[in-house]
């Protein structure tokens, strides 16, 4: 590579170098912006509901994560970040059976105390599946009660939003880290080479 190609060379990833940073500053300025105001509703909810209402006491013991992040490497050497989100979908309801109390066919006085039958215990492997599974499809919002307030639903949104901002951000600066790393070996080459022909 001569002079003149690594000096351009040099120009461009400075110029992306800036674009980078700019990006940077603002995704983690809204970043920033997020927190704050999902801890603000946070503390409104807190406030109407009660301090006690809203805590890590409400939380499910059976909890799953509903949001991953997946790791990749990109062609150009940093790593990108990508948020997965699994849907919450409506709870399934077994349909409870109804039970009969007397004979609908006789007539007259019914014998009230006889043999009993017991339920059978569900196995506590099919339970704990169950809960699980009921713990994947549940909105956490439903943990703090049935009507939350909006100022809850928005402390939750908001969070989300931030997460989907801190993977842009962490993925913008592995980039940034990356263009770096790359300039200041151009650069250094670039002095050597002066130092040859100078």
């Amino acid at each position: 590579m001569g002079p003149a190609e690594l000096c351009e060379r040099l120009d461009e990833l400075l110029l992306r170098l800036m674009d980078e940073l700019e990006s940077l500053q603002g995704k983690r300025e809204a970043l920033n912006q997020h927190i704050e105001k999902g801890w603000l509703c946070l503390s409104q909810a807190r406030y109407s509901m009660g301090n006690k209402s809203v805590s890590s006491l409400n939380y499910s013991p059976h909890m799953s994560p509903l949001t991953l992040l997946h790791c990749r490497s990109a062609q150009e050497g940093h790593t990108c970040f990508h948020v997965k989100r699994q849907e919450v979908g409506p709870q399934e309801v077994e349909p409870q059976e109804v039970e009969v109390i007397g004979a609908l066919d006789q007539k007259g006085l019914r014998r009230r105390k006889g043999p009993v039958e017991t339920p059978k215990p569900q196995s506590t492997e099919s339970a704990a599946q169950k809960g699980h599974t009921d713990s994947l499809t549940q909105d956490p919002l439903r943990w703090f009660g049935v009507l939350v307030p909006q100022s809850l639903r928005q402390a939750q949104s908001t969070f989300r939003e931030g997460i989907l901002l801190a993977a842009e951000v962490a993925s913008l600066q592995n980039s940034v880290d990356t263009t770096q790393r790359e300039w200041r070996l151009l650069l250094a080459q670039k002095q050597e080479l002066l130092a040859q022909t100078g």
